[in-house]
Parts: C-alpha cells; structure tokens; sequence
C-alpha cells in the first residue's frame, strides 16, 4: 500500500513538472518575443525616438503649413489685384478637385516642412540636444503590455464605481431638495 502511494505520489510529482514544462515553454516563447523586439529596438538605439520625433515634427509642420497656405492662398484670390496679376492661381477651385487649393497647399506645406525639418536635423546643437533626451527615453522602463492592459482594467472599474457613487448621490440630494422646496408651498 506505502509503494502504491508512492509511486501514485511521483507520478503526480512528474505530471506537475510536466506541466511546469508546458507552461515554461509558452513563457519562453513570450520571452524570444520580447527579445526579438528588444533586438530591434537595440539595434536603432535611440536613433529610433530622434528619427521618429523628426518625422512627427515633419508632420505636424506641413499640416499646419499647408493649412497657413491655403489660408492666405483663399485670402489672395479675394483680392482683385491678385485676380489681375495672377489669373491662373485666382482659378484654382477651392476644393473637390485633384489640383485644388487644398491640395497643392498640402504638397507645398509638406515640401516646405521638410526643408525646415532637414535643416534642424543636421544642425549640431540640435542633433545633440535630440539625441541626449533619446538617450534618456531609453532608460525609462516602460510598462509591458499585460501591466498597461491590467492597469486599464483597474481605472475602468474605478471609473464605473465612481459613476454609480456621484449618480446615487445626485439622486439623493435631488430628493432631499425636492423634499426641501416642496415643503414649503
């Protein structure tokens, strides 16, 4: 009966490592993951954020520049003296079309941007200042994907619980109120 049990014992000891194994596996292949990003990421270092905060500047500048354009573009072609010196762009239709004010405007916003982008990109003092904060970036330990998606959880759930708290209270006081003003007539 005491061998029975033992062995019973060691094959439960054995199945529990096994699934240990299993589950070892899954967090070894989360972990290959993790270091094929990591990987990638090493090899751009902080070139990365620099590149992709110029890039986003670039954006940003020709949005913003080619809605200046068409702005004063719009403004101009109101003008008589512009419709006289410069008939062809006063013709330009508004919208709606492929070679629009609209359109144009953005590809010379764009163009423009990224004149102005370039020159501040190989600009020494501000490579330098754009690759200290990328070197800083990258000393942040960002959270994981499953502490980001926990985290969201928690603040909805606090959230909804404060929802139904303020609710309930102005429900209250609404009554009590109620009570007070129709009390008195």
């Amino acid at each position: 009966e005491e061998r029975d049990e033992d062995e019973d014992e060691d094959e439960r000891d054995e199945d529990d490592a096994a699934d240990d194994d299993d589950r070892g596996d899954d967090d070894e292949s989360d972990d290959d993951e993790e270091d094929e990003d990591d990987l990638a990421a090493a090899q751009m270092g902080h070139q990365r954020y620099v590149i992709a905060g110029f890039f986003a500047l670039w954006m940003v500048t020709a949005y913003i520049g080619g809605r200046a354009l068409e702005g004063m573009w719009s403004q101009f072609a109101a003008r008589d003296w512009f419709v006289e010196a410069l008939p062809a762009l006063a013709a330009v239709p508004h919208e709606g079309e492929l070679m629009s004010r609209a359109t144009l405007s953005l590809v010379a916003g764009a163009l423009l941007a990224a004149i102005i982008v370039y020159r501040y990109y190989v600009k020494p003092e501000v490579r330098t200042w754009a690759d200290e904060v990328a070197e800083e970036l990258m000393k942040v330990k960002w959270p994981t994907r499953k502490e980001v998606s926990n985290n969201t959880v928690v603040v909805m759930i606090a959230s909804a619980i404060i929802t139904v708290y303020l609710t309930l209270l102005d429900r209250f006081w609404g009554f009590v109120t109620n009570l007070i003003y129709s009390s008195g007539t």
